[in-house]
């Protein structure tokens, strides 16, 4: 096979890459295209015309996701429940991942392979005890116990993460910055954090994104629609056998701006933070 990828010329083999990658690109941006498109389509667009392109384009799925569906509530409860979230589960994580890969304790190797076990665990096992735990703990329909739910499976998964990242870091700097005076939280703040920062944005992006898009929790655990996230308030489009597509279109495209900006400036900041980590002082 090896040998058969070798006898094809560059130019034959640079035409195929760009076959593949324009394929792939058209099967990724294909459905963005046509929830945005959907979004600006008057109703006898959608159901019966089936255009590729708005013929009357109109704000009415719009106006009716914020007006009629709430969408501004749902995002701004789970931009709370995603940001919190994210910013206790990279606190944790770091702490957790540097006492695994560079401490030395009783039980480490048992306690890291838990920490694998527990995240390999499908989230829908945890969902009735941890329904059980936060109503006995009177969290439910609360931003605390949307918290704790995500943060079941979003620490043990950044934990591992942190702990490959650390791992594929040299320990001599950090040792000269104890040899110097620092201690090991010093030595972790201004050593360890910088080099790993690309590993962290990461980490936080992973958890982000899953606690946006996450739906059983959310929707176990919040019937008031006060504290309702995105994922399950854009359920609420269907009515008995009716899809409401227009607007479930407008409010899926409303639901993926704020993640779309996150990743683009995340991807600016890992850059610097490699370069940043690349040079000593």
């Amino acid at each position: 096979m090896i040998q058969l990828l070798d006898r094809i010329p560059d130019a034959v083999f640079r035409v195929l890459s760009v076959i593949v990658m324009a394929f792939l690109l058209i099967l990724v941006i294909f459905p963005v295209y046509f929830m945005a498109t959907t979004a600006f389509k008057i109703e006898r667009e959608i159901y019966s015309e089936l255009t590729w392109i708005p013929v009357h384009p109109t704000l009415d799925n719009f106006d009716a996701v914020i007006n009629s569906f709430r969408i501004p509530i749902y995002l701004r409860n789970t931009l709370i429940v995603a940001g919190i979230t994210t910013s206790i589960v990279v606190v944790i994580s770091v702490l957790a991942g540097y006492s695994l890969t560079r401490l030395q304790f009783p039980g480490r190797s048992i306690l890291a392979r838990g920490v694998l076990f527990v995240y390999l665990i499908p989230g829908s096992l945890m969902l009735i005890p941890m329904y059980l735990i936060i109503i006995k703990m009177r969290l439910q329909d609360t931003y605390m116990g949307l918290v704790l739910a995500n943060m079941s499976f979003a620490v043990p998964f950044c934990t591992w993460l942190m702990m490959g990242y650390l791992r594929s870091l040299s320990a001599e700097i950090e040792e000269a910055a104890l040899i110097d005076g620092c201690n090991r939280l010093s030595a972790l703040w201004y050593v360890v954090v910088p080099l790993s920062l690309p590993g962290i944005v990461t980490a936080a992006i992973f958890i982000f994104n899953g606690v946006w898009n996450e739906f059983i929790f959310a929707l176990i655990l919040t019937q008031d629609e006060a504290h309702r996230m995105i994922s399950v308030g854009l359920s609420n489009f269907y009515r008995s056998d009716y899809y409401m597509i227009g607007p479930m279109m407008a409010g899926a495209l409303i639901a993926m701006i704020p993640v779309v900006l996150i990743y683009i400036m995340a991807q600016r900041f890992v850059v610097g933070g490699l370069a940043a980590g690349a040079v000593k002082g």
